[in-house]
């Protein structure tokens, strides 16, 4: 009798629908964490990600041209601090640059392993170290120089069509 009881409370619990799981509530970021923010990681953003997701358009809902919005995320949480392994942000950062979902796209260059480095141990909860502050900076005034000199170069016209 117990055992047909239990078989069926358990075929019940089986059966009911798994509510979806909500996001965890962020915590408040340290003064530190938004030092790093304002001078590692946003530059990285503005560089690499801010042209689909910012003001102008928002790909996913989502934007990363402030810190209040990419800590709301957008169709789905960005990260949660000190959760960098199930962040979805870093996940697609961290796909190889020819795989579909990779981000930034194929079309855009791809971040640095020290840009990389840098958003994952600011997701992680953890101090960007100089040593790897000063590169990701680096290579991030790198990429932005090389967008303004390409934005500023001569289209091709397009060809006549015969």
């Amino acid at each position: 009798m117990i055992f047909s009881l239990l078989l069926s409370a358990s075929a019940v619990i089986a059966a009911a629908p798994v509510a979806p799981k909500k996001p965890e509530p962020q915590k408040p970021l340290t003064p530190a964490q938004k030092a790093d923010y304002a001078k590692v990681v946003q530059p990285i953003f503005d560089a690499h990600c801010v042209s689909c997701h910012g003001p102008k358009k928002e790909k996913g809902k989502l934007r990363l041209d402030t810190l209040e919005a990419t800590l709301k995320g957008g169709k789905n949480p960005t990260f949660v601090m000190g959760k960098a392994d199930s962040s979805m942000l870093l996940s697609r950062v961290f796909l190889e640059h020819t795989a579909g979902d990779a981000m930034p796209p194929k079309a855009e260059k791809a971040l640095t392993e020290k840009q990389k480095e840098a958003l994952y141990a600011f997701v992680e909860g953890q101090p960007i170290p100089d040593e790897l502050a000063k590169p990701a900076i680096a290579d991030t005034k790198a990429a932005l120089a090389a967008a303004k000199t390409a934005a500023a170069e001569p289209k091709a016209a397009p060809k006549a069509k015969k």
